[in-house]
């Protein structure tokens, strides 16, 4: 009989052990389990506009949802959303030229690693590391309005969709001021390759700049 009994409290022993292994791996990934949305300016590096064309951008808007990997490790996957218009007045007389509207949007989707280096899940300020990849699609919107003499040239508009891919990285800050909510603040540097001339350009890179809010899901 010592046999058998031996044995069958060495099982449970394991069955407890993983039991608990399991239970701690549950929580730790809850603990970074989060979504949030933060905007800010894109800085775009070496992009340099012809002369008489005027430019305005939108700063970019940045979405994502993560979980937990461990107590310091979040997997996370986002959206990020950028856009930047060109223009040119149409001329009129002779020999005038038509005026041309291009809306350059930017979808970069991304999955990166979030590394949080000197906190456990449950502090209230954590520093964070970020580094990830993803594809991107850039939407080319284009408007030409008439122009030459007496505006009499046609006009016309057309979308184009040219896919690229994205490479970021970056450091920030989550200041938990709740036990759900925490101010999100940070810089990246994102890296954007387009496979053909995409508003002027194949490659955009340049600093991203970004401040916003994050939510944890609680379950109790």
């Amino acid at each position: 009989m010592t046999i058998p009994i031996a044995a069958h409290a060495q099982r449970r022993s394991q069955d407890s052990t993983r039991s608990a292994e399991s239970t701690a791996e549950a929580e730790a990934r809850l603990a970074r389990k989060a979504a949030g949305l933060t905007v800010g300016p894109w800085e775009l590096r070496g992009i340099e506009p012809p002369s008489g064309v005027d430019v305005s951008t939108m700063p970019m808007f940045y979405g994502f949802v993560r979980r937990g990997l461990d107590v310091r490790l979040a997997l996370e996957n986002g959206i990020g959303v950028w856009r930047r218009e060109q223009s040119t007045p149409a001329t009129g007389g002779l020999g005038g030229t038509p005026g041309e509207t291009v809306q350059s949007w930017v979808v970069a989707q991304t999955t990166a690693v979030r590394f949080y280096p000197a906190t456990d899940a449950g502090a209230r300020f954590e520093p964070w590391v970020l580094g990830g990849a993803g594809l991107t699609l850039g939407i080319d919107d284009r408007e030409t309005t008439g122009g030459g003499i007496l505006g009499g040239s046609t006009g016309g508009s057309g979308v184009g969709i040219i896919p690229g891919f994205s490479l970021q990285g970056g450091v920030g800050t989550e200041w938990w001021f709740s036990r759900s909510l925490a101010l999100n603040v940070g810089a990246r540097y994102q890296w954007t390759r387009f496979f053909e001339d995409f508003g002027g350009a194949r490659t955009y890179q340049g600093p991203a700049y970004e401040a916003g809010l994050t939510y944890k899901f609680r379950y109790r």
